[in-house]
């Protein structure tokens, strides 16, 4: 400070005729000025002008939310609340995009969303929410939620693994109640399925002609089984048989699936109905005998399929019968089904493997596109569609879809890049996401994506999304990407580069909303409650104790005792009693998994009654 005294001294001196003096307040009245309450009416010093630069950070401008209330009460940095409220007004439409690298906290926000989705304000019952998960994070949502519901309203939530098991077979060809042919979206669906079937390993499309022959192929299927339907036979569906003999139905050996599918819906009996049902539609064998053996598809398509010499109608039979081998599970009459379920995750980490070479992709491809068909199929079928349902079903079907029509409805992508990374898959997989995104405001349709890279999402989605939260950006060529992609404003931009892993403040990220009054970009944070945190949580060592202790104590309290005991979850804690055994030795009498330990701690303190 004498330095810059003696600086200031010689600089005023040198204007000319200036004398500088040293003079000295008071010293005590200079520390009351600086405590607060000493002076209410002003303090000692006199006021002038702050510079612009300097006034601007005390105005006392804070961020608003584009909603005035909303179930899903996020922050911002400073602490203000920033609710979000799902499907809204507010917006246009409702595509959400979630984008993080690994460890980003991508599954804790996905699930926190869709909680927010099933907690809107108004509903009468729970709203139509599909998950297509790779893992089991969606496994948590869906525990908490059935603990939350009564005992008879369990089975509207449920989590199912996806398997090749056929004791677990989904056939795709089946139908909506009493339709002898598939409607005119689901018909669309099975061309483009078989179609990826049919297409060439290390392809990105059919041969020409493979499409209509298949469309040709898959009516024939229907209108075969139509008019010769199968008749029962055989010791199949044999608690079924015995319902239908119990209320007066006349088996012989003429009568068929059909004729026993009328039967029980004209008393009402709607599922035992659809489950006649589908031994009574075609599966992908009666198709593929279709393909060869229909003589006008013969004298259609006697062509070669492509440069192989093979012809097309051999190509189309023999891929269609390799498939009956290795998707076993979609080429039997159904044997799962997901009932009245409302919030449906669907895990399909043992059917969308990694790596593989092509033949795996191509499972990849065709299982999501099933998983498509079993989570969101209900949620397209409309008014305009009725026209094309038997008479007799025709009011069963309407009183469906008014009600599907009003219900809030999301379908949820996790892990994209599964399938959108795959050249010979986009032709499929990614039109069907497009034209979603492009016609879900007109289906009260909510969709969400989430990936760890925005070019795992499709071009249109990209284009289309009215909320994008990013929470991190991997590295700072990827932050600078994010930025020109979505727009960024410099401010977000830069504060983007702090948004990482989550910590104990909870998951901070920046947020992207378009709405009826415009763009908002904001830096948000999610914090949760430990008890969320548990039920939401993706790492191994959480998800191994939690499901060991859920089935003893129930959802409710197990959270409880977890939030309490270890609020910010075990992997460090698990990390630290191993760094700590590093010295032990055979036979000291330590156990070999700490996990194990804690879990038996975790047991014996719920046990003696403190939870």
């Amino acid at each position: 400070m004498r330095a810059r005294l003696g600086r200031l001294s010689r600089l005023v001196s040198g204007w000319g005729q200036a004398q500088v003096q040293e003079a000295v307040g008071d010293p005590l009245l200079g520390l009351c000025a600086a405590l607060p309450a000493m002076f209410p009416h002003g303090g000692p010093a006199p006021r002038a002008a702050a510079p612009l630069s300097a006034a601007w950070s005390f105005i006392p401008a804070r961020p608003a939310s584009p909603w005035e209330r909303g179930v899903w009460p996020l922050r911002s940095p400073r602490g203000k609340l920033m609710p979000l409220a799902p499907m809204s007004s507010v917006q246009p439409a409702w595509i959400d995009l979630g984008l993080a690298p690994m460890g980003g906290g991508k599954s804790v926000t996905m699930n926190t969303f869709n909680l927010a989705f099933c907690l809107q304000p108004g509903l009468a019952t729970l709203p139509r929410l599909s998950i297509i998960d790779v893992g089991p994070s969606s496994s948590g949502l869906i525990s908490l939620l059935r603990s939350a519901l009564p005992e008879r309203s369990r089975h509207l939530a449920v989590h199912h693994k996806l398997t090749m098991d056929p004791a677990q077979a989904v056939n795709p060809l089946d139908t909506p109640l009493g339709c002898r042919e598939p409607l005119s979206d689901h018909l669309a669906f099975l061309v483009n399925l078989l179609c990826l079937i049919a297409t060439p390993l290390n392809a990105s499309a059919p041969p020409a002609g493979a499409d209509g022959l298949i469309r040709q192929a898959i009516l024939a299927s229907y209108r075969e089984l139509s008019d010769r339907p199968r008749l029962i036979r055989g010791d199949a569906e044999p608690e079924l048989l015995k319902l239908a003999d119990k209320e007066g139905f006349v088996l012989d050996w003429h009568s068929s699936w059909w004729e026993l599918t009328d039967f029980l819906f004209g008393l009402g009996l709607f599922h035992e109905a659809s489950l006649a049902q589908r031994l009574a539609v075609p599966t992908i064998a009666d198709v593929a005998a279709q393909a060869r053996s229909h003589p006008g598809i013969r004298a259609s398509y006697d062509f070669k399929a492509g440069d192989t010499g093979e012809g097309i109608i051999e190509h189309v039979w023999r891929s269609l019968t390799e498939a009956t081998a290795a998707y076993r599970c979609l080429c039997s009459p159904t044997r799962f089904s997901l009932g009245e379920a409302r919030v449906i995750a669907l895990d399909l980490d043992e059917v969308a493997t990694r790596g593989g070479g092509a033949a795996a992709e191509r499972r990849t491809a065709v299982m999501y596109m099933v998983a498509r068909f079993l989570a969101g199929g209900k949620f397209f079928m409309t008014p305009s569609l009725l026209g094309e349902v038997p008479s007799a079903y025709r009011a069963h079907h309407e009183r469906m879809v008014s009600r599907i029509k009003t219900d809030p409805k999301r379908l949820c992508y996790d892990e994209l890049h599964r399938v959108t990374g795959l050249e010979s898959m986009r032709r499929q997989i990614v039109g069907d996401l497009e034209t979603c995104a492009r016609e879900s405001r007109k289906w009260n349709l909510s969709l969400g994506f989430c990936s760890q890279s925005h070019e795992d999402i499709p071009k249109a989605v990209l284009e289309l999304a009215t909320t994008v939260l990013l929470l991190g950006h991997g590295t700072e060529r990827g932050r600078k990407e994010l930025a020109d992609l979505f727009g960024l404003n410099p401010f977000i931009s830069e504060a983007l580069s702090r948004c990482g892993k989550p910590s104990a403040d909870g998951a901070s990220m920046a947020a992207l909303f378009r709405t009826h009054l415009g763009a908002a970009q904001q830096i948000l944070v999610n914090t949760l409650p430990p008890e969320l945190l548990w039920a939401f949580s993706t790492t191994s060592e959480d998800m191994v104790a939690r499901d060991a202790l859920y089935p003893r104590y129930g959802v409710e309290r197990t959270l409880s005792a977890l939030a309490a005991l270890h609020p910010r979850g075990l992997k460090a804690e698990a990390e630290r009693r191993k760094e700590a055994r590093k010295s032990y030795l055979p036979g000291d009498g330590a156990k070999a998994d700490v996990l194990d330990e804690l879990i038996a701690e975790i047991s014996k303190a719920m046990e003696s009654g403190l939870f």
